[in-house]
């Protein structure tokens, strides 16, 4: 995307967040979502019971009754609120502007975050994380949630979301279509790590986790997640104060190409320090080098695209061109699966 049609974008975006935000008379006029909070209970295991509890935050859209609904997963150390973020009058809000586009979402903290339970830290990985998803859309599929059942489902994730999707598409193929945020095929060893205990940060210093719960080191966030040109400081002062915790359990062996049938797209900022900045695979610059690279581990009736986003880091919903992103999203998402 050129600078030109980047600053069209997030103009037009902006402009449709600011209206929803202006209160509700008018969020009601510009369909502003109407949102409500849900507990499910979710497996973490196939075999195993449905005895952990996960948070979800439904919104629609006002004035029409969609058919396909966004599943909203957050990545590492995040919570519900990286997808709908209090800062900013909406315009770091991916919630507000998929309901603008006539989506519902419901975007969730995974299991070991946010309001959702915190079983022993060795329980977690990517392989619970994607049963406890799968419970998800099939509460969405049923009308388990909010009581009308959605024919279509696109996952949307972000960093570790993302992998997760990808392992839980791969198995459980219950999604229409996916949008993997923050995750490329290609691996950095170079940024320093930020990680460790959550016990011995003051802000989860009570919280009794168990080792295996980690979060970040103390003003490490805006250096890690973000690109300098692209950050808001007041969005690092709130990504630094609302923090959450991750665990890091070892990733599951997955079958290469992944064994997706339904189209995907990868979104991943320029200047991403985990997936692009010193990576030897890819050529983040050159998008089509990055095509290239991860249509290998996609099958060809995937329908892959994939998107870079200049200027940007880790964090790409919460950085300045999120408006570019979220545009990028969701014209992608009205050429694949409708609303």
């Amino acid at each position: 995307m050129t600078r030109t049609r980047t600053h069209l974008a997030a103009a037009f975006v902006s402009a449709m967040l600011l209206t929803t935000a202006a209160g509700p008379a008018d969020a009601a006029m510009a369909g502003g979502p109407v949102c409500a909070t849900h507990t499910l209970s979710v497996r973490i295991a196939d075999a195993g019971p449905a005895t952990e509890t996960l948070r979800g935050r439904l919104c629609l859209p006002r004035h029409r009754r969609p058919s396909a609904v966004q599943l909203l997963v957050h990545g590492a150390t995040y919570d519900h609120r990286y997808w709908d973020f209090p800062v900013g009058g909406g315009s770091y809000s991916y919630v507000r502007a998929a309901a603008v586009a006539g989506y519902a979402t419901f975007n969730v903290d995974r299991i070991g975050a946010g309001a959702s339970s915190q079983p022993l830290s060795q329980r977690l990985d990517a392989v619970a994380g994607a049963a406890a998803l799968h419970d998800v859309v099939t509460a969405l599929r049923t009308g388990a949630v909010g009581g009308r059942p959605f024919a279509r489902a696109i996952y949307v994730g972000h960093s570790l979301g993302s992998f997760i999707g990808l392992y839980g598409i791969s198995r459980y193929r219950d999604v229409d279509a996916a949008i993997l945020t923050g995750m490329l095929h290609g691996y950095n060893a170079g940024p320093a790590d930020i990680m460790y205990p959550a016990g011995q940060d003051p802000k989860f210093a009570r919280s009794n986790l168990d080792e295996g719960y980690l979060t970040t080191r103390p003003g490490t966030r805006g250096g890690e997640y973000y690109h300098p040109a692209t950050a808001d400081p007041r969005v690092i002062a709130a990504d630094e104060s609302g923090k959450d915790v991750t665990t890091l359990g070892p990733p599951p062996p997955m079958q290469v190409p992944h064994p997706i049938t339904v189209p995907v797209l990868l979104v991943t900022g320029a200047e991403d320090r985990l997936a692009c900045v010193g990576v030897t695979q890819y050529d983040c610059a050159d998008p089509e080098s990055v095509r290239a690279h991860e249509s290998r581990f996609f099958l060809p009736e995937t329908r892959l695209d994939v998107r870079i986003i200049p200027g940007t880091g880790h964090s790409l919903a919460l950085s300045t061109t999120a408006p570019a992103t979220t545009v990028t999203m969701l014209q992608w998402s009205r050429s694949t699966i409708s609303p």
